[in-house]
């Protein structure tokens, strides 16, 4: 009898994923389901594999990005998926009305568990989250070329946040 409780025990929990907990208290039925199917399509830029549009998948993301009210976008950065953590911070930060940016991108360098998978044309990177939002929301890294003058993309953040940001950044592997 024990080795069978010890079975099943071992076959719930290999299947155990921490999605199933998530408190989805407060997100709107929409933005839940919306979610629940990016969830697992990860970031494109362009052209996905074998040539296909990976536009819809963008517009998801973008329609998630504008139709989720702060709270619903705060509760994404808590989702136990990079992808959907990508979708909430980077709305958070999009969004005129937030003011907590700086804190809530050092929070998104120091979120380290899931990554993001990146993929443009037939290559896939996997990013963290910060290395994500600082490449590819922020257009800052330090390891690109910079951004040419008057593209630089303003979402509110004080020189003084840029300099918190770019240190934690820096020092996110310290």
């Amino acid at each position: 009898m024990t080795i069978i409780g010890i079975g099943i025990v071992a076959v719930l929990y290999s299947g155990y994923d921490k999605s199933w907990f998530h408190n989805w208290n407060g997100v709107s039925k929409s933005i839940k389901d919306s979610v629940l199917v990016a969830k697992d399509i990860g970031y494109t830029g362009g052209i996905g594999p074998n040539g296909r549009s990976m536009e819809k998948y963008q517009k998801r993301r973008h329609w998630i990005m504008n139709n989720a009210t702060l709270s619903e976008l705060m509760n994404l950065t808590k989702y136990p998926n990079g992808t959907v953590k990508a979708i909430g911070y980077e709305g958070l930060i999009k969004q005129k009305d937030f003011k907590e940016k700086a804190d809530l991108i050092v929070r998104a360098i120091d979120d380290k568990e899931y990554h993001v998978f990146y993929s443009a044309g037939c290559e896939g990177f996997e990013f963290e989250i910060g290395e994500y939002l600082m490449r590819y929301v922020l257009l800052n890294d330090t390891e690109l070329p910079p951004v040419k003058p008057g593209a630089e993309i303003d979402y509110g953040l004080s020189q003084s946040d840029k300099e918190i940001i770019i240190t934690a950044y820096l020092n996110r592997n310290n």
